[in-house]
């Protein structure tokens, strides 16, 4: 069983991507110049085709919005030795989020990160790798020229 997990999560000649979903709602009392609205991006695949680091072992996919201080992250995602991966994934985020009217700070981020290491030693928190903007007051849900 645990061998058959291992060629899941390594990508070792199995089609069956990782299963993961992830969900963040809160309720905060919001301004009136913003909405409530439910972001859900989920991903199909992960291609690392340049090496990040010489002695990096696993990478973990986060997304939160700008202006907050969650943030949704995945679980590790192991790499081969050569540090380069192309994975099929099912990875889905799904966020509730405030959606400003009248501000910029409608800004998703997806940030391929690691965790923090000293001299070997794993520490609290992440160092982000990768990081891409999706400019949420861009997107509408009958905008298919986006998806």
């Amino acid at each position: 069983m645990t061998e058959k997990l291992n060629k899941s999560l390594t990508g070792a000649g199995t089609s069956v991507p990782n299963k993961m979903r992830l969900y963040a709602t809160w309720v905060d009392r919001t301004p009136s110049n913003c909405i409530p609205r439910l972001c859900s991006l989920t991903f199909t695949r992960l291609s690392i085709l340049k090496p990040v680091g010489s002695d990096l072992q696993a990478v973990s996919i986060a997304v939160k919005m700008q202006s907050s201080k969650r943030t949704l992250r995945s679980n590790e995602l192991p790499l081969p030795p050569n540090g380069l991966l192309d994975q099929p994934l099912d990875i889905t985020f799904c966020l509730q989020y405030p959606h400003f009217l009248k501000r910029e700070g409608n800004k998703l981020h997806i940030l391929l990160q690691r965790r923090k290491r000293y001299k070997n030693r794993t520490m609290l928190g992440f160092k982000t790798l990768a990081e891409g903007v999706i400019r949420m007051d861009q997107y509408s849900d009958s905008n298919p020229r986006l998806w």
